[in-house]
Order: structure tokens, then sequence, then C-alpha cells
């Protein structure tokens, strides 16, 4: 079990590993209530909507078992 600093070590240790990664543009479109769901994870987390977003994308992955290895991660540069 987690405690509530573990998680956030976490957190922290996941948002650095996004901020290192080679960006692309793109664009997306989103429902109201995808904004709502968005406005409100954001608030909760104090998190920005890319890394609100990033972190939702990750976190389906893992539970998908998707997680990609570092080897496929440096195969698309």
């Amino acid at each position: 079990m987690l405690l509530s600093n573990d998680r956030r070590t976490l957190k922290l240790q996941e948002l650095t590993a996004m901020k290192n990664e080679k960006l692309k543009s793109t664009t997306v479109r989103f429902t109201e209530s995808d904004l709502h769901l968005i406005d409100s994870l954001q608030a909760k987390l104090g998190l920005g909507m890319i890394h609100v977003i990033r972190l939702a994308i990750r976190r389906l992955a893992e539970s998908e078992n998707l997680l990609p290895t570092s080897a496929a991660t440096q195969k698309k540069h």
C-alpha cells in the first residue's frame, strides 16, 4: 500500500520523465464533458492540462499492460 508521500514521489518522477521526452505538436478536440473532467483533474492534482492528459494515457496503457520499454521509446527518434 502506497502512502501519500510515496504517491507524490511517484507522480513527480513520472512528470520529470514526461518533461524529458521529445514532444510532437498535435491538435485534439474535446467534448464539454471531457473538458469538465480534465478541469476537475487539474484542480484535484494541481497539474496542467497536458500533464493530466499524458498521465491519463499512461494510466490506461498501464492498466492494459501496454507500457513501452525504454528501447521502444528510444526507437521512435
